[in-house]
């Protein structure tokens, strides 16, 4: 199997590219549900760790019984197992099935090559009590839509009634043999990140061994979306007809930029309002449980493309991709919404070597992280996960929780050694770990991010500076003892009055 470092060396050209190369065109599809006016706002949702919600899930079906900590890797085996137990991993995705491995020939019967998928790995997961969200992702030659010499795996598919017909079937054969032991695979996730045309790929160079899902259309209002929503439902449906416990989210989405924000330069921006066009038409809405995106933060020196980032000026490369999302939902009269998953999140060294140096001297090309990132990223791993937990998001998977060397994003390093920002991240779980969320404090704190959490012997505030510089704020009432984003307590002298909150700093209170 390709292991993803392979493939995400373009991603900061195809990124810029996503946002600069679209152009709007007119015309609809099959007549749908149109548009009308949003929904009244729901009441506030209390998050409970391990998440569940209350009152039953806002899919309609059961709750889950899994927190919101999440990995991805590009493999597994029992380094990997005991790494993502040590931060009370729930989710954890990878990339399972290709349908073009397993069914490389359209013969009658089927034959499918099982050798194919990786079932040692499988089999590591469900034996360390984890469950995989499995990814399937491309089309095998005889079944792509893109007509081409060469194959390319990222197409969408034909939709022939044949191929069709030899779709359902590989789906539910999958399904059929891995919803049971020793694999014991529960959650379906069809293909990744589809928002991206080819014209874009080949520009890229990444046509032919593309890790996206290339079901983006030039020209096309929806950017493609309501062929890919149909054939999600044709997914959704088969996965619940073989396993009617299994749960169904889209593949990915790059959601580059918003739209509305951006309306001569962002078509791609409506492939979830076309995603959702072709599930209605389809029946398949209600086969979707999770609405999943993808977020990358671009780090150059601090983090203020977080919450900066201009693709989505309105909450920043991460809560403006949930706000979006929703309201497309909203817009769509979907009720209840769809529960949101982020099935990749992480943060990519991107400083330019041309930059001037950093104080430590290394840069981002090198083989060792500069140290300024690695802080960096520790640090972001709680903005990502705590605010996750007060927007009411699901599920979050970091992008990669093995070594990665592309753009410096996994947690361990090659050793399999902990990076700061897995230390972070288990010292974030160990807190959270039984608490209760109980709302956000930014009234009180306005140039802070700062989030209360109830626990059995008292409150947990976690609190930054999102401008990255030394705010002191007042000791609260009740306060017993500080920590920082690594579990080291903080030095508060006897008799002080302020603590100063610059990276994520725990606070104890009674």
């Amino acid at each position: 199997m390709i292991k993803k470092q392979n493939w995400k060396p373009s991603w900061a050209v195809t990124f810029f590219l996503l946002v600069s190369m679209f152009s709007t065109s007119s015309g609809l599809g099959a007549a749908l549900q149109e548009p009308g006016s949003l929904p009244a706002p729901s009441a506030p949702t209390r998050i409970y760790l391990p998440f569940v919600t209350t009152g039953g899930s806002s899919s309609g079906i059961e709750p889950d019984n899994y927190g919101v900590f999440g990995v991805e890797t590009s493999y597994i085996d029992s380094t990997l197992v005991s790494k993502a137990d040590g931060v009370d991993t729930s989710w954890w995705r990878y990339f399972a099935f290709s349908w073009k491995g397993i069914e490389p020939n359209d013969v009658s019967p089927a034959q499918y090559n099982w050798g194919a998928v990786s079932e040692h790995h499988l089999r590591d997961a469900a034996a360390g009590g984890f469950s995989i969200v499995a990814t399937v992702k491309y089309t095998p030659k005889w079944a792509q839509a893109i007509n081409d010499s060469q194959s390319i795996q990222c197409s969408p598919i034909k939709e022939d009634a044949a191929t069709l017909a030899d779709f359902r079937e590989f789906i539910t054969a999958t399904v059929n043999r891995y919803k049971v032991a020793p694999f014991n695979i529960k959650y379906w996730q069809f293909w990744n990140e589809p928002d991206v045309s080819p014209g874009v790929l080949s520009v890229t160079g990444q046509l032919y061994n593309s890790p996206f899902g290339c079901w983006g259309v030039d020209g096309d209002p929806y950017y493609g979306g309501e062929k890919y929503g149909r054939f999600l439902a044709v997914f959704a449906q088969a996965v619940k007809a073989a396993d009617p416990q299994a749960k169904v989210t889209n593949g990915g989405m790059l959601l580059s930029c918003h739209p509305v924000e951006n309306p001569t330069n962002c078509v791609n921006g409506n492939f979830f309002e076309g995603t959702l066009r072709g599930l209605i038409a389809n029946n398949g809405l209600n086969y979707l449980d999770y609405v999943s995106f993808h977020v990358y933060g671009h780090w150059y020196a601090n983090l203020s493309l977080d919450e900066g980032w201009g693709g989505f000026q309105d909450g920043g490369v991460m809560l403006g991709k949930s706000k979006f999302i929703r309201k497309v939902m909203s817009d769509y009269r979907v009720n209840p919404l769809k529960p949101l998953i982020m099935t990749e999140v992480g943060l990519m060294c991107m400083r330019p070597d041309t930059a001037q140096p950093l104080p430590s001297g290394k840069k981002c090309s090198g083989t060792m992280a500069p140290p300024e990132f690695e802080d960096d990223q520790a640090e972001y791993v709680v903005w990502v996960y705590v605010r996750a937990i007060a927007d009411g998001i699901k599920g979050v998977m970091w992008y990669e929780l093995n070594y990665m060397p592309y753009r410096h994003v996994g947690l361990l390093y090659s050793d399999s050694s902990p990076k700061p920002a897995y230390r972070a991240y288990q010292f974030l779980a160990s807190q959270l770990r039984g608490t209760t969320y109980g709302g956000t404090l930014d009234q009180y704190f306005p140039t802070l991010r700062a989030y209360e959490f109830q626990r059995s012997t008292g409150r947990l505030w976690v609190m930054w500076a999102p401008d990255q510089v030394n705010h002191s704020i007042p000791l609260p009432s009740g306060f017993q003892s500080a920590y920082d984003k690594f579990g080291s307590r903080i030095n508060v002298s006897p008799g002080a009055t302020s603590i100063n909150i610059n990276g994520p700093t725990y606070l104890i209170l009674n």
